[in-house]
């Protein structure tokens, strides 16, 4: 027992180590060493630097229960206590419950750090109906009600439909020109503005982006909200943490459509594999491994998420099965964001 007392520090230092370049936000140390291999072969210069606010994102509802306020995520079954919300965004909160009857959650979208508290409105009103509407596909959704219209950024194509003069615009790979905190997309004689500004809707609902479109003479104002966060929330790191396991395994998201999957075995020899990733309509996360050495149906993962979590769902020659990946902090969303191609 004597000598394990020097290996201590080191191992301290090492599960710091990976917190900070896996970007886990709890790391125990008996767990740090399954890991090390896979962090140290990777290296921490491929996690970049990230913008305040812009980690972790929480959707949701809120409420208030005997005066206290209570989360419950979209994919959540409880309620907890909203302790990690910031007093200014607490302030809003309250103010917008104060016209909703008790104990009536209202939908909540916020940008928050790990570990830290949630301080950013992104959106704040709507019910239940708005956790369901996933608007898949589009990045970006944008409209208003005086006249009523909408517009959707996907990637590479611009559409905007006004439903009251029943006139549509159709931009493919519209050019995008930033300034400050205005984001503009343009083409045809047409320009589709985004500006990180505080809006409401006619109904009421809060949002920290505001739009405008102009065509001619034609100006049409609204709010604007990120899209598909279904797949936009995914992380962009998963790992294994199981010490019983031959390989730990490293799973990165590379931006909507790309993925890298490293093995590593308990010698420091890794194996990698690349393809592509999609969401499935029962929101299941499928990779198609592209490579030669696989054959059928060995080329295809298919993973259930259960929480944060991912669970292996089907039986695989390279993982086996029961295998369940644990998520880094980063959302593709906030990689978006830094790279600034989403406000």
């Amino acid at each position: 027992m004597k000598s394990l007392f020097p290996v201590l520090p080191i191992v301290r230092f090492l599960t710091g180590f990976l917190r900070r370049c896996l970007n886990l936000a709890r790391l125990p140390i008996w767990q740090g060493t399954g890991l090390l291999l896979l962090a140290l072969l990777q290296g921490c210069s491929s996690v970049p630097e990230l913008p305040i606010n812009a980690q972790t994102y929480f959707r949701g509802l809120v409420r208030a229960v005997d005066n206290q306020l209570q989360l419950r995520g979209c994919n959540g079954m409880r309620w907890e206590s909203a302790g990690q919300v910031s007093e200014e965004l607490r302030g809003a909160i309250i103010e917008r419950l104060a016209t909703a009857p008790m104990g009536v959650g209202i939908y909540l979208e916020a940008w928050g750090e790990p570990g830290q508290l949630i301080s950013e409105l992104q959106m704040l009103g709507g019910d239940i109906a708005t956790c369901r509407h996933r608007l898949e596909g589009i990045e970006l959704r944008a409209g208003g009600l005086n006249p009523v219209w909408y517009a959707d950024l996907k990637p590479g194509v611009l559409e905007v439909h006004d439903s009251t003069r029943l006139k549509s615009w159709r931009l493919t790979e519209p050019e995008l020109s930033i300034s400050g905190n205005r984001w503009r997309w343009q083409g045809n004689g047409t320009g589709f503005t985004v500006r990180r500004a505080q809006c409401f809707d006619k109904l009421g609902v809060e949002y920290a982006l505001s739009a405008e479109f102009r065509a001619g003479a034609r100006q049409l104002r609204g709010c604007a909200r990120y899209g598909d966060l279904q797949r936009m929330l995914l992380k962009t790191r998963y790992y294994s943490r199981d010490p019983q396991r031959a390989r730990q395994i490293g799973l990165q998201l590379i931006d909507s459509e790309r993925f890298d999957l490293s093995l590593i075995n308990s010698t420091g020899e890794r194996e990698s594999y690349s393809g592509s990733w999609r969401l499935l309509s029962a929101g299941q996360l499928l990779l198609q491994i592209e490579d030669e050495r696989l054959r059928g149906s060995g080329r295809s993962l298919r993973f259930v998420p259960d929480g944060e979590v991912l669970r292996l769902a089907n039986t695989q020659l390279l993982l086996g099965s029961e295998l369940i990946l644990y998520p880094g902090t980063e959302p593709l969303l906030a990689q978006k964001r830094l790279r600034a191609d989403l406000p």
